[in-house]
C-alpha cells in the first residue's frame, strides 16, 4: 500500500473511531471496530487488482472527506434544484424519502404513518446483516466502518406497493462523505417498485457510497432504477447485494449521468427454482469522467432466467468499465443466461473496457455473453442526412436511440417515460456532441 492510500485509511478508521465513541448501540460499534479490522489489512485497491485495472482510485486516495457532524438544514428548497437537472421530481404519484447530507430530512419527505397497508420503513443500523461477502468490496467495507444513516425498508406478505417509493439522496456540500447502508426486504408473494436517485448541486465536490441489501423472498416481485446525477467533482460508489428465492423475480435499471469516477455494483445470488431477473444499464460519460458498471450474477438452482443488457455513450476522453460475471453451479440445470454490452464512442480519445465472463460448472445450459465498441457508422449519418436532417441532428438521433434501448427494459410505463426523459436530456444538453468528430 502506498503512503498516501495509507494515509486515506487511517483517516476513514480514525473517522469510525470517532463515531464509535459516542454511539451506545453495541451491535453498531462492534460492527464497525469489525471493518476497522478488515479496512486496515486489504487497504483500498489498486491497479494491480484485477477488478480495479480500469477504475482508478488515485483521485479519491488524495482526498481526505469528512462525515456529516450535524442534522440537515431544514431550509433546503427542493424546488431550487429544478434549475439544476430539470425535470427532478417524478411525475407520476410516489412515495417521497428524502436524504439531505447523508441525513434523512422528514421535513422534505411523506408522513411515514400514513404508509400504504403491508409497507414499513424505518431509519436503523441495527438490523442489518453482516454479510461475509461484503468484505470483498473495499467500499463495503468502508460503508461498515461508518455505519450510520440509511433505510430499512420490509413489505409484508402478499402485499403489492403500487405506488413506487422514491429515494432521493441530496448532497449540498463539499468535502463530504455520504455513507448510506440501506435495507430492503420483501416477503413472499409480494411486489414493491424502488427508485434511488442520488444528486449534488452543481460544483459540489464530494462522495456517495452507498450499499443496498435486497431480499427477496419466495414468488416476490421488486421493480428497481437506479439513477447517478451527481456533479461532475463527485464520487460515486454503490454496491447492492440481492438474493432471490423460489419463483422470484428481480428488474434493475442503472443509469449513469455523472461524477469524475462512479461505480455501480451488483451481486446477485439466485438461491432457489425457477428464478428470473434482469439487470441493464445505461451510462454516459464525458471528459475524464470514468463511469464503471459491474454484475456479478450466480445461478445456484435449476430454471434459472437471467437477462442483462448495458449500453455505454462515450465523449472526449472518458473512459467506460464493465465487468459481468455469470456463475452457473453444478446443481444449476436449465440454466438460462444471457449478457450483452455495447458501446458508442463520440470521440477517438474515449476508451471502453469491457469484459464480459461466463464460468459455467452445469452441462445443460443455454448461456451467452457478448460485447461490441464502435464509433457511428457514416452511412446512418449519410441517411439520415439523405432526408434533410442536419448531420449534427443526425448524430444525435442516433446517439438517443443506441442509448434507449436498455430503458425499455423497465416494466412500469410512467418511470420508463421519466428515466428516458433524464436520459435523454442529459445527453443532449450534456455537451456530448461538442467535439464533432463523429
Amino acid at each position: 500500500m502506498s503512503p498516501m492510500a495509507q494515509a486515506a485509511v487511517e483517516h476513514y478508521v480514525g473517522l469510525s473511531k470517532q463515531l464509535n465513541s459516542s454511539e451506545v448501540n453495541a451491535d453498531v460499534v462492534t460492527a464497525r471496530q469489525r471493518a476497522q479490522t478488515v479496512l486496515l489489512a486489504q487497504g483500498f485497491p489498486t491497479q494491480r487488482d484485477e477488478a480495479w485495472q480500469y477504475t482508478r482510485l488515485v483521485n479519491f486516495v488524495q482526498k481526505r472527506f469528512e462525515i456529516a457532524t450535524q442534522r440537515p438544514d431544514s431550509t433546503v428548497d427542493l424546488n431550487a434544484l429544478q434549475n439544476f437537472l430539470p425535470p427532478l421530481s417524478p411525475s407520476f404519484e410516489v412515495i417521497k424519502l428524502v436524504f439531505v447530507d447523508g441525513c434523512f430530512h422528514a421535513d422534505l419527505s411523506d408522513d411515514l404513518l400514513s404508509l400504504p397497508k403491508g409497507l414499513t420503513i424505518q431509519f436503523t443500523t441495527a438490523q442489518l446483516p453482516d454479510e461475509k461477502r461484503v468484505d470483498s468490496e473495499a467500499f463495503a467495507v468502508l460503508n461498515q466502518a461508518l455505519l450510520s444513516d440509511g433505510f430499512t425498508l420490509e413489505v409484508s406478505q402478499n402485499s403489492a406497493i403500487e405506488t413506487p417509493v422514491w429515494v432521493l439522496n441530496i448532497q449540498t456540500k463539499s468535502n463530504q462523505l455520504n455513507n448510506l447502508t440501506n435495507q430492503v426486504q420483501v416477503a413472499s408473494n409480494a411486489e414493491l417498485t424502488l427508485i434511488q436517485q442520488f444528486v449534488t448541486l452543481e460544483g459540489v465536490e464530494a462522495c456517495t457510497n452507498v450499499v443496498t441489501h435486497v431480499d427477496i423472498a419466495d414468488s416476490a416481485r421488486v421493480r428497481q432504477a437506479v439513477l447517478q446525477q451527481q456533479a461532475d467533482a463527485s464520487f460515486y460508489f454503490h454496491n447492492q447485494f440481492v438474493s432471490q428465492a423460489d419463483n422470484s423475480d428481480f428488474n434493475t435499471f442503472y443509469a449513469g449521468m455523472g461524477s469524475v469516477l462512479s461505480r455501480h455494483q451488483n451481486h446477485l445470488l439466485m438461491n432457489g427454482e425457477h428464478i428470473e431477473n434482469s439487470q441493464n444499464s445505461a451510462c454516459l460519460a464525458r471528459q475524464k469522467q470514468v463511469v464503471d458498471s459491474r454484475t456479478d450474477t450466480e445461478h445456484n438452482q435449476e430454471w434459472g432466467a437471467s437477462r442483462q443488457l448495458h449500453k455505454y455513450v462515450l465523449a472526449d476522453s472518458a473512459v467506460g468499465v464493465f465487468n459481468g460475471m455469470i456463475k452457473v453451479d453444478r446443481l444449476a440445470q436449465k440454466t438460462d443466461g444471457q449478457m450483452d454490452n455495447k458501446n458508442l464512442l463520440l470521440s477517438s480519445a474515449a476508451k471502453m473496457n469491457s469484459k464480459p465472463q461466463l464460468e459455467i460448472y452445469a452441462d445443460d445450459v443455454k448461456c451467452s455473453h457478448g460485447s461490441a465498441t464502435g464509433q457511428i457508422n457514416q452511412d446512418q449519418i449519410f441517411y439520415l442526412q439523405a432526408r434533410g436532417i442536419p448531420r449534427n441532428q443526425a448524430i444525435e438521433m442516433i446517439t438517443k436511440a443506441f442509448l434507449m434501448e436498455p430503458v425499455e427494459t423497465i416494466n412500469r410505463s410512467e418511470v420508463k417515460k421519466w428515466v428516458g426523459g433524464l436520459l435523454s436530456h442529459a445527453l443532449l444538453t450534456g455537451g456530448y456532441f461538442s467535439g464533432g468528430e463523429a
